[in-house]
């Protein structure tokens, strides 16, 4: 197994005799730690938050604070990934707002599509889906076979079923046919082969056919995310489902409302965006 494996299955073992407040705090340390030392990825996410804040540069104090904060969130989010292994309905320290928009497009019968972000935590957020009783299915990443096979063996414990992205459209159609939310990561192009969209002041590529196959079979589309709360006094995490939209127009329509909805949500949570890529497009070259 690799270093990599080694340390997720260490983390599993972990939030297993830890406390939540220990852990936070150790991932608070391999955040920081690791935004000092992965200056690749550090530089990756300091060229987002530019364009993020493209219209109005931070200081430089400012970014240096939301790059560390990106590091020390995501930290945070895998801890919470792994104990999702464990974690019961009563755990979930959710606010969640319109939770009603789902249970009412369900009552439908033609099934959902949940579009979101790589932003703060999406596996937990399907896994308190799956909790109450919300039918999650999810498109995922294939990653290297062995950290593959442990992703989504520790996802499907929580109630999701999970779909490889060459099968999306198995998963779509599964979606409508089985009357199942279909979460999708729609802020990268994870296959390569994308549709280049204006995003903040450069270019970006999202998912191919996204818009095509919603309007061809006018599935309901619902705009949702869970952060780590803003005032974390209340929960631990916020999470926001949208009313539902069904799209009767052409294609160029959905990308419009799709880039619309990321790029509102990035400006509101900048340093809870995971992206840890190089995939900014500008003057026509990826940087």
């Amino acid at each position: 197994m690799n270093i990599v494996g080694c340390l997720q299955r260490i983390g599993i073992a972990l939030v297993g005799v830890l406390s939540e407040r220990v852990l936070d705090w150790l991932a608070t340390g391999i955040g920081s730690a690791c935004c000092a030392v992965l200056t690749t990825k550090r530089a990756y996410i300091e060229t987002n938050i530019r364009h993020i804040f493209h219209d109005a540069p931070l200081a430089v104090q400012e970014q240096r604070r939301l790059v560390k904060r990106t590091f020390v969130f995501f930290a945070r989010a895998m801890v919470d990934f792994f104990r999702l292994g464990s974690i019961t309905r009563t755990r979930f320290d959710v606010e969640c707002r319109g939770f009603s928009n789902l249970t009412r497009v369900l009552n439908d019968k033609r099934g959902c599509i949940l579009i979101t972000a790589h932003i703060g935590n999406w596996d937990y957020a399907g896994a308190y889906l799956a909790a109450f009783g919300i039918p999650m299915s999810a498109l995922v990443e294939v990653t290297e076979p062995e950290m593959f096979e442990l992703y989504t063996r520790h996802r499907e414990q929580t109630g999701m079923r999970t779909f490889p992205l060459e099968r999306a459209g198995h998963a779509f159609l599964h979606a409508i046919k089985s009357n199942r939310v279909l979460a999708v990561l729609a802020d990268r192009d994870i296959m390569g082969s994308g549709i280049v969209v204006d995003f903040f002041d450069a270019k970006r590529k999202i998912p191919r056919g996204l818009g095509e196959i919603v309007i061809k079979k006018q599935i309901p589309v619902i705009f949702a995310y869970m952060v780590f709360h803003p005032d974390p006094g209340k929960h631990r995490y916020l999470g926001v489902i949208e009313e539902p939209k069904i799209f009767t127009g052409n294609v160029e329509d959905f990308h419009g409302w799709l880039v619309r909805k990321l790029e509102y949500l990035l400006r509101m949570y900048p340093d809870q965006w995971f992206v840890f890529h190089p995939e900014w497009i500008e003057q026509g070259v990826s940087t």
